[in-house]
């Protein structure tokens, strides 16, 4: 079975990980992949002010090691020259998908006709649009998702549920089943510790049960697994966290598992 890692951040230096700013670095990765019998993963840059340059490390370590690492890069969406970054990523970084951790709380302006140049992009170029999504914000990217059919969609860290109010037994998972028509929106089922009521507990019950939630609600073929290393670190080793959907998800047939370990990122994401 093909392991794949939908969600992990390189950096050289990774100031908010202090005193271990260090966990991100690439050779340690690797390490930490090769350990835990991870295949690939996919790099999701950290622009900011420490290290503005990521997105072109990214796209050099992805270069580095192809077998192992993929690039996306990121793009803010609100930004003028938005449509023409995306359009520039595969060729400028080699990336195969754009990530965005938007900068306003409501996303709703992503669905007027003032920014459908930025969906035309992603049309065109055949990128992945990676995006971080809160649940008030679910009906907006379904409305997207369903308006732009050929462009695939993918959200992090379960949908970020806990946080909204949505409890792991809540049968619709906020609303998010209106998405099971939309087969080109998919949910990373990553950053276990955002959904765990104890973060270090690597046996992740609570954690299990939304993935088992949106499992049923979406279907194993449109979930992926991501473990956000290096922040998921604070709390367990890499081969924890892979763990917890290999050995530890016993309600998942192994066809399942091979779809959210490995399979559904290897479709979307052409890796």
């Amino acid at each position: 079975m093909r392991i794949i890692d939908a969600h992990v951040h390189t950096l050289e230096d990774y100031p908010s990980m202090t005193p271990f700013q260090d966990m991100g670095r690439v050779d340690r990765l690797l390490y930490h992949m090769q350990d835990a019998g991870v295949d690939k993963a996919l790099m999701l840059p950290v622009v900011a002010d420490s290290s503005p340059q990521n997105n072109a490390d990214c796209g050099r370590w992805a270069k580095e090691h192809p077998e192992q690492l993929a690039a996306m890069t990121d793009v803010p969406l609100d930004a003028p020259d938005a449509p023409e970054r995306i359009a520039a990523a595969r060729a400028q970084f080699g990336s195969v998908a754009i990530s965005c951790y938007p900068r306003t709380p409501d996303l709703e302006w992503m669905t007027t006709t003032e920014h459908e140049a930025i969906w035309i992009a992603f049309q065109v170029s055949g990128l992945v649009c990676n995006l971080q999504v809160t649940p008030p914000n679910y009906a907006h990217i379904i409305e997207l998702a369903r308006r732009y059919p050929s462009v695939r969609f993918v959200m992090n860290h379960f949908g970020l549920p806990k946080g909204g109010g949505i409890a792991a037994d809540d049968e619709n998972f906020g609303g998010l089943d209106a998405a099971a028509a939309a087969d080109n929106l998919f949910v990373k089922v990553s950053a276990f510790y955002s959904v765990a009521d104890t973060a270090w507990d690597f046996h992740c019950p609570t954690a299990l049960a939304y993935l088992y939630r949106l499992r049923d609600v979406l279907g194993a073929d449109r979930l992926m697994f991501g473990s956000d290393w290096p922040p998921a670190g604070r709390q367990l080793t890499y081969r924890q966290i892979v763990e917890i959907v290999r050995p530890q998800a016993v309600d998942l047939s192994e066809q399942e598992r091979a779809a959210i370990l490995g399979g559904t990122a290897a479709g979307v994401y052409g890796v």
